[in-house]
């Protein structure tokens, strides 16, 4: 017996071509602000059901990955920035901790471009949208 046959929730039982999944995944990425482990759970869903979802459902998932990998990149990069600022703060004596105003503000706007990404997402899919890059 399939699972579309014992539910009538679409997204339960995967008929509704992977909008369920986005949605559940931007909701995902927004309690990775707060929990971090809920964006790596969210991009994986994304990776295993991308090649099933209908567009435009895939583009959502494939737009979800990028977020992620995104947000890895400007993580890495930020980190690196405050490691080099705090490198230069100690041998300055005080004076290069001023460097660390560069990461601050990547990371600033890094935040704000994660959350302007992850409310165009659910404004088109609440649309049904094929949203781009």
């Amino acid at each position: 017996m399939e699972i579309s046959n014992i539910t009538d929730n679409s997204a339960v039982a995967g008929t509704d071509g992977g909008r369920g999944i986005a949605n559940v995944n931007y909701i995902l990425y927004i309690l990775g602000f707060f929990l971090g482990l809920t964006a790596v759970v969210a991009v994986a869903i994304a990776y295993i059901n991308r090649n099933t979802a209908v567009e435009p459902y895939r583009s959502h998932l494939n737009w979800q990955i990028h977020i992620f990998w995104r947000g890895i990149t400007f993580l890495i990069a930020t980190g690196c920035l405050y490691f080099v600022a705090m490198l230069l703060g100690f041998a300055t004596a005080g004076l290069g901790f001023v460097l660390l105003l560069l990461p601050t503000g990547l990371g600033i706007w890094w935040l704000a471009w994660t959350i302007m990404a992850i409310v165009r997402g659910i404004q088109a899919l609440g649309r049904g949208e094929i949203i781009l890059r």
